[in-house]
């Protein structure tokens, strides 16, 4: 058995589709029986409507579905029985010319709409394009940060060997002058032995 949420979305589906093909098709001639004909499709349409919302309100009382789910399927029946209520008043008016102008209107309309699905898929590459240059700059400064810290641990370890160096530059000094005076205090006792 199938699932009553899929049912009601596959009933909903076929019942688009149906309300789709007597939006566009505009008949021949406007003779009475075409328009009888585009009323009694309007009119199953419509008992295949109020169906879904008896079955919407059940799934409803059943908890099977969250109410903002409720709420959305609500909205959209809701939206096909106008648009079925309003071709039903524009067949009954009878005019074919009336039709074709609902049916240019709505090829108007999808041709907007794919010009927005095209936009939309443009913005989506660039705002692809913009995260992995978000993330590389990232990654980048990340990098940065750890070669200033290392560039500054190189400096004060360079700091501390000069240091050092001086210290032992300053001693190395008074090594030399130990030396020195070790020299001359030799060579003054071998000038004062001889």
């Amino acid at each position: 058995m199938n699932n009553p949420i899929t049912s009601w979305d596959n009933d909903y589906a076929r019942l688009a589709r149906a309300a789709s093909q007597l939006r566009t098709t505009s008949p021949n001639s406007p003779s009475f029986h075409s328009n009888q004909q585009r009323q009694g499709q309007a009119s199953s349409i419509q008992t295949g409507l109020n169906r879904l919302a008896s079955e919407l309100n059940a799934l409803e009382s059943n908890l099977s579905l969250s109410p903002a789910e409720v709420s959305r399927r609500r909205t959209i029946l809701e939206g096909l029985q106008s648009q079925i209520s309003s071709e039903g008043v524009a067949a009954s008016a009878g005019g074919g010319r009336g039709e074709s102008s609902t049916a240019a209107a709505l090829r108007q309309q999808d041709d907007m709409i794919d010009e927005l699905a095209v936009g939309v898929g443009r913005l989506k590459n660039q705002t692809h394009l913009i995260h992995q240059e978000a993330t590389s700059h990232v990654r980048l400064l990340e990098e940065m940060d750890t070669n200033v810290d290392l560039a500054n641990q190189g400096l004060e370890e360079e700091t501390r060997r000069a240091m050092r160096l001086k210290e032992e530059k300053s001693v190395w000094r008074l090594h030399l002058i130990i030396v020195g005076l070790s020299v001359l205090l030799f060579l003054l006792i071998l000038m004062g032995l001889s």
